[in-house]
């Protein structure tokens, strides 16, 4: 058994095929390191080309690395920082040189280094092997293990995931998922069938779904006393919606229901307080949904909309929040809208 061995990647994202790579070498040698490579420029240009809703940072990726090996006692993850050297295939002179730099920080010597780029075996030999004093970091009998070249088991790359997420769900690892999950936010009237609408898709997608904390929050923190409502209690509420969603994000399967997005909440803050709460806002800045289906309850013949269906909307055209709207009429409406919004959401799937 060989004593040390080395993967280089991106990562970006990790996927199942890097998993099953990885683990068949590490069963090769006493110690497997993966080197997580980073490049901001780069990996800025491959996330705005891709299909992530948010952008992994290098702890991120790092961290998809080591949650998913943290049973496996030999594989131990290290990061290197490419920023600066010329992308590949050039620059592997520096790049050469930053490795060396990394194994001597970390006090590493590699007997064996695994790839499944055919192309790399003697690139890796002409460059380690050449740098001044290489046998501080690397074996003079340093061997280049092809292993998968055909990715016989899983035949996926990081490209195809970044550009067809949904269609490789399969192939995307726990821990990433998260940054591919879509968010659908279920809006609109009051008493228009919403919360039943995200628990019925949340169902359908068998996936997470976040209920209306205010209406909890009102039960369990005011007793049913909505008049007792001020601007304090908004700001706790908004942190613990957020907290919600972001939970329901973590343990999503492609998609997660909200019921009620933060300028619904907004709403409800302006008609009572008579004022925009500054938590509220800055969520609603910072946060994105993908999906938003208003439903909108109609009140009388004339089709006029309440109070809040008016300041609601008005807020979602300021802050460029496109919506797609469904009527509520009477209870035929729930199941209507039900079979409207799955067609809405398969159709966003398919074009994504």
């Amino acid at each position: 058994m060989q004593k040390n061995g080395i993967i280089f990647g991106k990562f970006y994202p990790l996927h199942t095929g890097h998993v099953n790579f990885i683990q068949i070498a590490s069963g090769y040698v006493e110690n497997l390191y993966v080197v997580v490579c980073t490049d901001d420029d780069r990996d800025k240009k491959l996330y705005e080309e891709s299909k992530m809703k948010k952008m992994p940072t290098v702890k991120d990726r790092i961290r998809f690395v080591e949650k998913t090996f943290k049973h496996q006692k030999n594989i131990k993850i290290i990061h290197l920082a490419e920023d600066g050297i010329p992308f590949y295939p050039n620059g592997w002179k520096l790049w050469s040189e930053r490795v060396q730099e990394a194994l001597l920080k970390n006090k590493i010597k590699v007997d064996v280094i695994f790839t499944n780029e055919t192309q790399d075996v003697e690139n890796y030999k002409n460059n380690f092997l050449t740098l001044p004093n290489f046998e501080k970091t690397f074996n003079k009998n340093l061997k280049i293990q092809l292993i998968d070249i055909n990715r016989n088991n899983f035949h996926i790359s990081a490209t195809e995931i970044r550009k067809n997420p949904y269609k490789n769900w399969f192939f995307i690892p726990k821990y990433v998922r998260e940054f591919f999950v879509l968010k659908v936010a279920i809006i609109g009237s009051e008493h228009s069938g919403k919360t039943n609408l995200a628990h019925k898709l949340s169902n359908y997608y068998n996936t997470t779904y976040v209920k209306e904390y205010r209406k909890e929050y009102i039960k369990e923190e005011l007793q049913n006393h909505i008049e007792n409502m001020q601007y304090s209690d908004y700001s706790n509420i908004a942190y613990e919606h957020n907290r919600r969603i972001l939970e329901s994000v973590k343990n999503a399967d492609k998609l997660t229901f909200i019921d009620t997005e933060f300028s619904s909440l907004q709403t409800f803050s302006i008609i009572q307080n008579y004022q925009k709460n500054l938590v509220i806002e800055d969520l609603i800045k910072h946060s994105s949904f993908d999906i938003l289906i208003y439903i909108e309850k109609e009140i009388n013949s004339k089709s006029e909309k309440s109070e809040f269906d008016n300041i609601l909307q008005h807020l979602l055209k300021k802050n460029n929040q496109k919506f797609i709207k469904l009527f509520y009429k009477n209870n035929k409406s729930l199941t209507e809208n039900y079979i409207k919004s799955i067609e809405i959401i398969n159709k966003y799937l398919e074009i994504n």
